[in-house]
């Protein structure tokens, strides 16, 4: 019995002191015009991947958005372009956070909303296969 707590005890140091780290993986991109009016130009890509969604016009309350085959989301940022319904271009990079309860096993949804002042809201959602309904953000 003490063999076996030793044991465990030794585990438990050893998964605490590596930390855990996954890989995460990303199969959408999706881009909310929220702005209250119709925006142009709209360019999002993940840094570190060739993977970039466009769209001419997308009209307020409208989505840009690609879903594509399973790729490596990577730390480095996704961009975002766009003119605004004032004309002016605006640029913007987000870093979001994944949340500590998404399973690596999964692949995200990167979701980047444009509100009515302009600025972006960057987040991730995922689903779980077969439960198509249900999101977890």
């Amino acid at each position: 019995m003490n063999k076996l707590t030793v044991l465990i005890l030794s585990c438990l140091s050893v998964a605490c002191t590596k930390g855990y780290d996954p890989d995460y993986y990303f199969n959408e991109l999706q881009v909310v015009n929220l702005s209250g009016t119709t925006i142009e130009n709209v360019s999002a890509s993940v840094a570190g991947t060739a993977k970039k969604i466009s769209c001419e016009k997308v009209a307020k309350n409208d989505i840009c958005h690609d879903y594509f085959g399973k790729r490596m989301l990577p730390q480095q940022g996704i961009e975002l372009s766009w003119i605004h319904g004032d004309g002016g271009q605006k640029s913007e990079v987000k870093s979001p956070r994944i949340p500590a309860f998404f399973s690596p096993a999964f692949p995200l949804r990167v979701m980047l909303e444009i509100n009515e002042a302009g600025s972006v809201k960057a987040y991730f959602e995922q689903e779980e296969p077969g439960d198509r309904g249900t999101l977890y953000f």
